[in-house]
């Protein structure tokens, strides 16, 4: 049997047991259990490492930032500047040639923009997985299946005890996803 073959009928098993919840947690632990290895992680130069916290916190802003790897620098730049200039000139008053952004002459720039929506919301279904008080967690399972799932979700963390340890482990997510764009780009780079 060749790969994609193999492959198709790996499919049409994963599709015929699909609302079977039992024999999908026997075949996800088969999986990580015999087959899932954890990819390495590739180590940046620790002169990176430093801007990890920065732009983790810039992303959870809503900001583009740009990084210089030649000098370090970091250019952080509102979204909708980028992706509706129009609307950003009407929102801010300020036109695109008032912008005056340095990090379109550098040579090298490493863009890191702020996560996806499904991205994030897999933070905050982690985040539900390492509560442990049932009450809330529930509550927070309940506010991650209805509309508005990222307000209802903030909605009752903030109202919670868990306020600080919820914003503590967003960072932390938050950079680990700004060390994997970086590992990533800065293995095609050299300096």
């Amino acid at each position: 049997m060749n790969k994609k073959q193999l492959l198709d009928e790996i499919f049409a098993i994963l599709s015929s047991v699909r609302e079977d919840k039992e024999k999908l947690e026997i075949i996800h632990r088969f999986f990580m259990d015999e087959i899932y290895e954890e990819p390495e992680r590739i180590e940046i130069p620790e002169k990176y490492k430093k801007l990890v916290a920065d732009v983790a916190e810039n992303i959870l802003a809503g900001l583009i930032c740009y990084i210089n790897p030649d000098t370090l620098e970091v250019e952080d730049v509102p979204r909708m500047m980028i992706e509706d200039p129009l609307e950003y000139e009407l929102t801010t008053g300020a036109s695109e040639d008032d912008w005056g952004l340095k990090s379109e002459n550098w040579e090298n720039r490493i863009a890191i923009e702020p996560m996806e929506p499904h991205e994030a919301f897999r933070i905050m279904e982690r985040f539900v997985d390492i509560v442990d008080d049932s009450h809330l967690q529930r509550q927070l399972i309940n506010a991650l299946n209805r509309r508005s799932p990222f307000a209802n979700f903030k909605y009752i963390v903030e109202g919670s005890e868990y306020r600080q340890q919820w914003f503590d482990f967003r960072q932390q997510e938050t950079e680990e996803y700004v060390y994997d764009i970086l590992s990533t780009e800065l293995e095609n780079y050299k300096d």
